[in-house]
């Protein structure tokens, strides 16, 4: 979970400033290192590393540097054998201030003349991270200052000091600069009164220049390309990407398999495209004149709909642009036109190739030469009281997610939508607009073509899906993506972060403990501080932590939560390279368009995605053969839109393209499935990529709060369920978001909610922390792990909500009437599953069933499977019953369901030689449908506690818990 924290870091600019305001109070610099300093290392992963550049300053003599302290601030100056970098010493600054305004300056003995230059580095040793804010460490800018001939100061504004240990900042600056002078180092911010340090190990100033750049072949994209169009990278080498599995990629489903697709031209210059289908008469009509996509006018069963793409259009030099037609041919079931747009009077070539698909409007737009920045798909004009409707999951970059709209009467409604097809965009990225007024609403932007670190743009080449429809599910998008090839083991276990682990023993202490409740079907993935111990790289290594261990402690963890019957994941990320990694060079990171290296996680630049693809193929073998892991986390590619990690570096093939980040991501995610089993990602616009990847966190960076929206669960089930296992929602500290819910008197609600969600959008279970109380934690396994084994990436045959009477009704239907506010959900899978989640404040009652708010009911048609958290005698119980296991929860209060009688949680799996019962918490006396005789009581190591004392009544063998034990083997062969 990194990407998250991306939105801090602060942008790389040119300010010219105030170097420092009133009168300085000055200090020397202190030239020899303190003598009770104990000298530091270099960091290990840079043995055998050497500077590749020439520092301007090196920080080997700081003789003569004075420190200049304005607005109460102090600080002290010296040389340093505490951190290293290249050489022997640093330079050491201590400081401390009392107001944001408070700031230091560093002054070399006389300004240092400096050729002409257009980039500043420099080596920083901070002292605070980014996501672990400290009271009291500020996060101070550091910058370089300069002077002109004409005795001219400006600070080049470098970096915000976010990170600890090592980092080497970087800023590319507008243009070059000439006959300058470095004449000091700013740092400000200063607001903490207890000192603290940060350490200098070079700065550098020097012209980029760029060499060529040498990739290994790669794969086809698994599509026809639009004329003219090229793919990068992708189709240099041999063979074809999986992905997309269909020409017609992200086409909506239609349910209505009788229809017929027309195209008439109905009078010279107009045009018609008809759907007609048993359910509805869509018409899309266009008559072009100028080019603007305000020509086509939408018409559903005879009623005018709207201008779906008023103000839409194709934008040339940053605005609309307009023009005449040249061309309009209708060749089979395409109509193809023809402008000449204009803008700035530059004209310009634009081609739309439109065909009706089903109900949707499929357009294809080409513009050459590099003139379009953008296509704008403008707002849908004249729809008869629009209501937008987000779509969980589907968001473009935090707040942006893109809206279906519905628009006419409660009781005949129209949805329509508007995508791009990110298979074939060859545009920078997706943008998304949306907002709604009376008789108008925006529900999507378009597509940015921004210029590559050369200064040019790549050509338009889009494919526009516009779709109309009385059905909700038939303008959702498709993902043509083939589905998780590990998806079947990833489906029948649990997951568990391990959030680390910072301590291998302490972690394998707790999974034998979570292991004797009988918890053997889950996945455990590790995070980045398995590999580090403080703030080196945490990929692109085969070296594990050295202060835990090394590799021989890692080898030996994995290996030991392997002995449990888990699968052990390591941690994995190509997305992040940290500049001390043995890797390095400075052709590694992404460019922006104005040719920084993109900034990434603290400490990290965000890694070229043609590299991406490169490290994890050389990579992910390396790391299996050596440690045997058994799965993986393939940290923040799904956590990340393509988009925001384009690399616009000139010098690679298919630079400034989304589709260049997309398609190296997913060919990296598919690997590492071949290579490790299953494998998760972190989430969040992972529905561009299921199926790539096993599943993915069941997160959503936006401001969708699940834990208080209704389950509008339709295109998570129809769209990616099918394709991979997500995780949780993701897990509870994440899924609410308000505090309180882990409060005493609410946890058990929260647990009960937390589940219900899970289940009712179809993923797997995320095991609840067992500091929640380990009856929590095992109500989560058992009640997830045989239902999720049975609805993972199974196909959706209905979804129905319940209003308040009890009707069910379709998505449509619940959506256009607010039904869906209720949350009643029944959801039928086609392998017979079929399931009930409540979210509403009253007891919905299913077949004589009382499900309390945030309850479920799921039952197999073969009739061997039970489930249900609802009410019994109005208190609540939890229960399965499966061929693998019998579980009870009663939550205090006794109860006799099935086999099983009890006041606690316990856990029953018959075998053939014998019955074993999990004592999980709150039992005195247990009642098990068996007869046995003999009845042994073990300890949670599995050390036998002796015999327990048996009674019969009727079927059941009932006995006293003895404590201390966590298991009882009930030995039926000698029963009477």
């Amino acid at each position: 979970m990194k990407y998250a924290w991306n939105a801090f870091v602060i942008g790389l600019i040119m300010l010219t400033a105030s170097t420092g305001e009133g009168n300085p109070m000055v200090k020397k610099a202190i030239n020899t290192p303190a003598a009770s300093e104990k000298a530091g290392q270099r960091p290990y992963e840079m043995a055998g590393r050497e500077d590749i550049r020439t520092p301007l300053v090196d920080f080997q003599d700081i003789n003569g540097w004075t420190v200049e302290c304005y607005d109460d601030a102090d600080a002290e100056f010296v040389l340093s054998r505490e951190q290293k970098m290249w050489k022997e010493f640093t330079g050491k600054l201590t400081y401390t201030g009392k107001k944001d305004s408070s700031t230091v300056i560093l002054r070399p003995p006389q300004p240092i003349p400096v050729d002409t230059f257009d980039c500043i580095n420099m080596w920083l040793h901070g002292n605070v991270w980014d996501w672990a804010p400290e009271p009291g460490s500020p996060f101070v800018v550091v910058s370089a200052i300069v002077v002109d001939s004409n005795g001219k100061e400006q600070a080049l504004a470098h970096c915000k000091m976010r990170w600890k240990e090592w980092w080497l900042a970087h800023t590319k600056l507008d243009k070059p600069l000439k006959s300058m002078k470095l004449s000091g180092i700013k740092i400000e911010g200063i607001n903490n009164p207890e000192p603290r340090s940060i350490y200098f190990g070079g700065l550098y100033t020097y012209t980029e220049k760029l060499e060529p750049l040498v990739f290994q072949p790669r794969p086809s994209r698994n599509l026809t390309l639009l004329p003219g169009q090229d793919q990068g990278l992708n189709g240099t080498g041999d063979g074809k990407l999986p992905f997309p599995t269909r020409e017609q990629t992200i086409l909506p489903t239609n349910y209505v398999k009788d229809y017929r697709c027309i195209l008439n031209m109905t009078v010279e210059g107009s045009y018609e495209f008809l759907y007609k289908g048993r359910d509805a008469e869509i018409k899309y009509a266009y008559k072009p004149v100028d080019g603007k996509l305000d020509e086509i006018v939408v018409f559903i069963n005879g009623k005018r709909f709207g201008k779906p793409f008023s103000l839409g259009g194709v934008e040339l030099d940053g605005a609309l642009a307009t023009g005449k037609l040249t061309e309009a041919k209708i060749d089979g079931d395409s109509l193809r036109v023809v402008f000449e747009l204009v803008q700035n009077r530059r004209p310009a070539r634009v081609e739309y190739v439109l065909r009706l698909w089903q109900k949707s409007l499929v357009m294809d737009v080409i513009c050459r030469g590099g003139r379009a920045t953008g296509l704008l798909f403008g707002e849908i004009e004249g729809a008869a009281k629009p209501r937008l409707i987000p779509v969980p999951y589907l968001s473009f970059d935090w707040q942006r997610k893109p809206q279906v709209l519905c628009s006419g009467e409660p009781d005949e409604p129209v949805f329509a939508s508007v995508w791009a097809d990110w298979y074939r965009s060859n545009g920078s990225g997706l943008f998304e607009e949306h907002w709604i007024k009376e008789n108008s609403a925006k529900i999507n932007g378009g597509v940015r073509y921004n210029a590559k670190t050369d200064g040019r743009r790549n050509d338009m080449y889009e494919r526009v899906f516009l779709t109309v429809s009385p059905v909700f599910e038939e303008v959702l998008p498709t993902i043509a993506n083939p589905p998780s090839p590990r998806g079947k083991v990833a489906g029948e276990r649990l997951w568990q972060e391990s959030w680390g682990p910072g301590d291998y023993a302490t972690e394998m202490e707790r999974s034998r403990k979570l292991r004797s409740y009988g918890i053997d079907m889950m996945t455990q993935c590790n995070h980045e501080i398995s590999w580090r111990d403080e703030g080196e790289s945490f990929t692109m290594r085969t070296k594990a932590a050295p202060g835990k261990g090394g590799d021989k402690a890692l080898q030996d963890y994995v290996a030991h939560q392997k002995s449990l019957g888990w699968l052990s994941g390591l941690y994995t990320n190509y997305c992040d390279m940290a500049p001390v990694n043995e890797n390095w060079t400075e052709d590694m990171p992404q460019f922006t368009p104005e040719g920084n290296w993109r900034p990434a996680w603290p400490r990290n630049y965000a890694l070229k995605p043609s590299r991406a693809v490169e490290m994890d193929a050389k990579y992910a073998p390396l790391i299996k053969k050596k440690y045997k892991s058994t799965a993986a986390y393939t940290d923040v590619h799904t956590a990340v839109p393509p988009w925001n990690y384009c690399d616009y570096d000139a010098r690679v093939p298919g630079a400034g393209t989304f589709a260049a980040t997309f398609y190296a991501y997913g060919e990296l995610l598919l690997n590492d499935q071949k290579v490790y089993g299953p494998i998760w990602s972190e989430g969040a616009y992972h529905w561009m990529y299921a199926g790539l990847a096993s599943g993915n966190y069941g997160l959503a960076y936006d401001d969708t709060n699940f834990s208080k929206e209704p389950l509008n669960v339709v295109f998570d089930l129809l769209k990616i369920h099918p394709l991979e296992c997500d995780i949780g929602m993701p897990w509870m500290g994440q899924f609410f978001r308000e505090p309180g819910w882990e409060k005493p008197e609410v946890i058990e609600a929260s647990v009960d909610h937390f589940l219900a969600a899970t289940i009712a959008y179809g993923h797997i279970g995320y095991l609840v922390e067992e500091f929640h109380g380990i009856e929590k934690a095992c109500r989560s396994y058992y009640m997830m792990q045989q239902l999720q084994k049975r609805y993972a990436m199974q196909s959706v045959s209905t979804i129905e909500y319940a209003d308040a009477a009890g009707n069910m009704m379709t998505p449509s239907q619940a959506i256009a009437t607010d039904a869906l506010k209720l949350s009643r959900l029944r959801v039928l899978y086609r392998n017979g599953l079929e399931i009930f989640v409540n979210g509403s404040d009253s007891v919905w009652k299913v077949d004589g069933y009382e499900l309390p708010r945030w309850g479920w009911l799921a039952r197999s048609k073969k009739g061997d499977f039970l489930e249900y958290s609802a009410l019994l005698g109005g208190r609540r119980v939890d229960y399965v019953k499966s061929p693998e296991y019998e579980y009870l929860d009663a939550r205090g209060n006794h109860a006799a369901i099935g086999g099983i009688s009890t006041k606690g949680a316990v856990a029953v799996r018959r075998k053939s030689e014998g019955v074993e019962i999990i004592d999980i918490l709150g039992n005195e006396e247990i009642a098990v449908e068996a007869k046995a005789q003999k009845c042994t009581a073990y300890d949670e190591d599995g050390k036998s506690l002796g015999p327990v004392q048996v009674k019969q009544e009727g079927p059941k063998t009932i006995f006293t818990a003895v404590k201390g034990a966590r298991k009882y083997v009930m030995d039926i062969s000698t029963a009477p």
